[in-house]
């Protein structure tokens, strides 16, 4: 790998949205799972790690849409976020918090489309 291919910088992509919008939205479903009393999965570890996941999720797709990052970092974020969508669906499964699972297959249908967006940029370049 040349310095300049470590050099290189990433522009905010606009298709990030479709993982950022359901990431949002599977942090507030998740935390509405776990603040409500007498619930299914309130107060229980697997809802905090649920949390803590799609904020994470939240925050990763907030820094690849926002700000112009080296390369690497953002194929880093990309790798980690799939692994985030995964787990993420996984626990939501398990917990049976079926509308989370559905917006974690959301995000993964926003993956494709960024790495296939992502692609083109730098095959036409």
């Amino acid at each position: 790998m040349s310095a300049n291919a470590l050099a290189e910088t990433a522009k905010p992509d606009s298709r990030i949205w479709l993982i950022a919008i359901p990431a949002g939205i599977g942090l507030v479903l998740s935390l509405i799972a776990y603040l409500t009393p007498h619930g299914a999965v309130a107060h229980s570890w697997g809802a905090v790690l649920v949390v803590v996941a799609t904020a994470l999720l939240l925050v990763a797709s907030l820094l690849i849409a926002l700000a112009e990052m080296p390369h690497w970092f953002v194929v880093l974020l990309e790798v980690l976020i799939i692994l985030d969508i995964v787990g993420t669906g996984g626990a939501a499964y398990f917990l049976e918090t079926y509308i989370l699972l559905a917006f974690m297959v959301i995000a993964l249908i926003g993956w494709i489309f960024h790495l296939a967006s992502a692609s083109s940029r730098t095959s036409g370049s």
